[in-house]
């Protein structure tokens, strides 16, 4: 809290993506503008015994990119996500611990979230395993797989001596991450932190995972269409890889050293629906109270709000909630405020889905721009009624406060409210 009461400011400073969309956010915003889905038929293993046979991969990743040789070869792909998108945001955000007034390295922190980790890599080390033995497995299996690898391996990158806290919240994992990252900087434990999340679950026994349970799209014929938020013929979600890590600092911190924010950090809000681990509770209420807890801990009114950002992941019952949800939380503004679901032009990477969600938010406020509902042909009948402001196309205009939701298996429901500084 400030000498005044109110919660202390926190600014949004910087963006890491590896996305499907793009690598890097002039390739992400470029993206984001072309309109088109990514999502193709998998290649990285073959997918002919699923049901679904589609996902959005990052075809064009190269860790030598972001990374020293010996580095890429000791980390695997969830790791070397974690730290390209951690390297990518804090040079947007010119943020150095310690350096030129930004916060010092035991005032940041690393908050990451992810629902998977590394069990990618787990799965190809245990096939080495069954060919030829324990000596063939890698030395960093151990190393590599748990949730808090990534931001680990980040923090060691970076030198910070801050917190540093792995959430596994299913799909909620990085709005869950942002949001402790930003109670922690209002309670004055760090200055500054790296926010967000990291998947990377495209292996064929993670992606099986979820074919059975038939929570994805079998739109095998269209994998550009298959992804369709909101749509009365959606039939699941189409998965994705990626990672978005935003920076987060304290406002009097950054605006002292010179910083241009994106947006500030406003609100939080989690909470769970106690019903289901598949099934999201039906009327939305819980998943709205995540939204409404948000709006008030940002103290804006749901009359303010000019912009929601969707989970909208495309399965049947998940998106009915969620409008049921946003229609609870925002009353009669409901009928008024733009809404676009966005996984069809990165799709679902799972736990870092609310971090690039957080980003796209962060963006349309600087850049007074926002992405339509890319895979809505027809709206279901009942959402339209619910949220009629379903953005099929894109739109310019002003937002000075936004709303990005995440809800997860479990019943895990998390929300962020961004506004214009």
């Amino acid at each position: 809290m400030t000498a005044a009461g109110s919660p202390r400011r926190v600014w949004i400073t910087g963006l890491g993506l590896i996305t499907a969309a793009g690598i890097g956010l002039p390739a992400f915003r470029a993206g984001l503008r072309a309109g088109r889905s990514p999502v193709q038929r998998i290649d990285r293993f073959d997918p002919a015994t699923f049901r679904s046979q589609v996902a959005a991969q990052v075809n064009d990743f190269e860790p030598l990119d972001h990374m020293a040789p010996k580095t890429a070869r000791q980390l695997d792909r969830f790791s070397q996500f974690g730290l390209a998108s951690g390297q990518m945001a804090m040079a947007d955000a010119g943020f150095v611990p310690g350096q030129g007034g930004a916060a010092t390295a035991e005032r940041t922190g690393i908050f990451l979230g992810s629902a998977l980790g590394g069990i990618a890599y787990a799965e190809e080390q245990h096939e080495r395993y069954l060919a030829r033995g324990i000596r063939s497995v890698s030395p960093t299996l151990a190393l590599a797989v748990f949730g808090g690898a990534a931001p680990a391996n980040l923090g060691i990158a970076l030198g910070v001596h801050g917190p540093i806290l792995s959430t596994a919240n299913s799909c909620a994992s990085s709005t869950v991450a942002i949001g402790e990252a930003l109670g922690a900087i209002r309670a004055g434990e760090i200055d500054a932190a790296i926010a967000g999340g990291a998947e990377v679950p495209l292996s064929p026994l993670a992606f099986g995972a979820f074919d059975i349970i038939r929570a994805l799209s079998s739109r095998n014929d269209d994998p550009a269409a298959a992804a369709r938020p909101f749509d009365r013929d959606r039939d699941g979600f189409v998965m994705g890889e990626g990672a978005a890590l935003l920076v987060l600092e304290a406002a009097d911190v950054a605006e002292a050293r010179g910083a241009l924010p994106y947006a500030e950090l406003l609100g939080y809000g989690a909470t769970s629906d106690a019903y289901h681990m598949v099934q999201p509770r039906p009327d939305g209420s819980q998943a709205a109270r995540a939204a409404t807890l948000a709006l008030k801990d940002g103290r804006v009114g749901p009359d303010e709000i000019e912009y929601v950002n969707a989970h909208a992941s495309s399965t049947p019952l998940g998106d009915l909630a969620e409008a049921r949800a946003i229609a609870l939380a925002l009353g009669d503004r409901a009928a008024r405020t733009p809404v676009s679901g966005t996984k069809a032009l990165y799709g679902h990477p799972l736990g870092a889905s609310g971090g690039i969600e957080a980003a796209i938010c962060a963006l349309a406020i600087r850049d007074g721009w926002v992405p339509a509902s890319v895979g809505l042909r027809e709206p279901d009948p009942e959402i339209d009624a619910l949220l009629p402001g379903l953005l099929r196309e894109a739109r310019s205009g002003t937002y000075q406060r936004v709303l990005s939701t995440s809800f997860g298996f479990g019943g895990l429901n998390a929300a962020l409210v961004l506004g214009a500084v």
